[in-house]
């Protein structure tokens, strides 16, 4: 009898979720920065919508942060998936 949900019982007889296995992170996962699109939704440089969205959120993140003077996306060398963003704080002392 199997049971259709999302879960993996383990040898000890735990239970985890069939993303945070072993095999399911290996599966699809990059070499360089370990995202895999398999377990969650990801924004890519070469896709447009994603570079829309990633746009956006630059532009209101400057409007409602006025000490923040740039970002920079930061991107897998590899899969080219958004790691993060490098965040440059105005200097006070250059007003």
């Amino acid at each position: 009898m199997g049971f259709k949900d999302n879960i993996v019982k383990q040898k000890d007889g735990s239970y985890m979720l069939k993303s945070k296995t072993k095999k399911a992170k290996t599966k699809g996962a990059c070499t360089v920065c370990g995202e895999n699109n398999t377990i969650r939704d990801l924004l890519y440089q070469y896709n447009a919508m994603d570079m829309i969205l990633v746009r956006q959120y630059i532009e209101d993140h400057l409007t409602s942060h006025p000490k923040h003077e740039a970002i920079t996306p930061e991107w897998c060398e590899k899969c080219k998936v958004l790691k993060g963003y490098r965040i440059k704080l105005k200097d006070e002392k250059n007003n």
